[in-house]
């Protein structure tokens, strides 16, 4: 409950149903004063950072020991850092972010256990060489390191965001905002469009932070055909209608050339094409959507470590609710 998503709203794959429909989407939107009086420490009025205090000999709670409220404040607060510089800074459309967010994941090999979501498509330039994108897509790369540095520059507490998040939330972040222009644009004026949004959406939660990027470059070669990426991600356990709802992903085409090509594989993948070319004439797109979100969620995570907690930062002591 709670959770920031495309648009607020529970539309199922049965029809629209307004049920639930009224969470805000104001996660994102928090403030740091916000932040602390949420939590009742005062560490606004301090005038300095949890390394400031911890130097003034003010008792702190380390990161291990944070409340679980504590934890999801702090996330939500680097969240809308990493939201905020994004849409300063990656002017690249959603496609080009989505290709290299899949291409970086894709190259998960399970069997080796090597490649997944750690950011070495960005990384190291030699990747996108041998693949024959960096023409494409160095422009990319260079405003997702853009964002970074800024993410890194507008936190009052010491934080390195990885490369490997910075891609999947630039994907997460565009394409969302594309679903939702997707539904404005169907809606027949602005307030149409609100109704729409506020009672019919579709839930697009944000995937987990805190990948850890690569060391190396990733040993296992990617073939840029689309029977071969999509036989990839079938074997790192996405299913047929999540990679046919990731059509928008592949380097090899247009959504619609994409889709074509999928269709001459296999029978599922014709299946589910169809449903989501259909899903994409209606107003409010649900079926592709939602199925779209599940297969990105899945994306997102191949072969990924995750180190969450090296985002967050001390509290001081004071002010923390005692147990009962």
């Amino acid at each position: 409950r709670g959770r920031p998503c495309c648009v607020r709203a529970c539309a199922s794959k049965k029809g629209p149903s307004p049920t639930g429909s009224r969470k805000r989407d104001e996660s994102f939107s928090t403030t740091r004063r916000d932040v602390v009086f949420a939590l009742g420490l005062g560490l606004a009025t301090t005038g300095g950072s949890s390394v400031a205090l911890a130097e003034e000999g003010v008792a702190m709670t380390p990161v291990k020991s944070l409340p679980k409220g504590a934890k999801a404040q702090q996330r939500q607060e680097v969240l809308g850092l990493i939201k905020d510089a994004i849409k300063a800074n990656v002017s690249d459309d959603y496609v080009k972010c989505l290709k290299l967010a899949f291409l970086d994941a894709v190259s998960y090999d399970k069997g080796a256990k090597t490649g997944g979501a750690n950011g070495s498509i960005a990384l190291f330039p030699d990747e996108l060489k041998a693949l024959g994108l960096d023409g494409e897509l160095s422009t990319t790369v260079s405003q997702i390191k853009k964002a970074k540095e800024e993410v890194e520059r507008a936190s009052k507490f010491p934080l390195t965001i990885s490369v490997a998040d910075m891609i999947v939330f630039a994907a997460y972040y565009k394409v969302r905002s594309n679903f939702i222009k997707q539904i404005v644009d169907k809606a027949k004026d602005p307030t149409s469009a609100n109704v729409i949004l506020q009672g019919y959406g579709n839930d697009f939660p944000p995937p987990p932070l805190g990948r850890v990027d690569a060391e190396a470059p990733d040993g296992s070669s990617l073939s840029l055909s689309t029977a071969d990426l999509a036989q990839r991600a079938l074997g790192n356990g996405l299913t047929a209608g999540n990679v046919t709802a990731l059509a928008a992903c592949f380097p090899t085409g247009t959504l619609e050339e994409v889709e074509s090509q999928l269709k001459e594989i296999d029978g599922k993948f014709a299946f589910y094409t169809k449903s989501y070319q259909q899903s994409r004439q209606t107003v409010t797109q649900t079926n592709y959507q939602i199925d779209f979100a599940a297969g990105f969620a899945k994306l997102s995570t191949l072969g990924a470590k995750f180190d969450v907690e090296r985002y967050f930062h001390p509290i001081p002591k004071q002010g923390l609710p005692k147990k009962l």
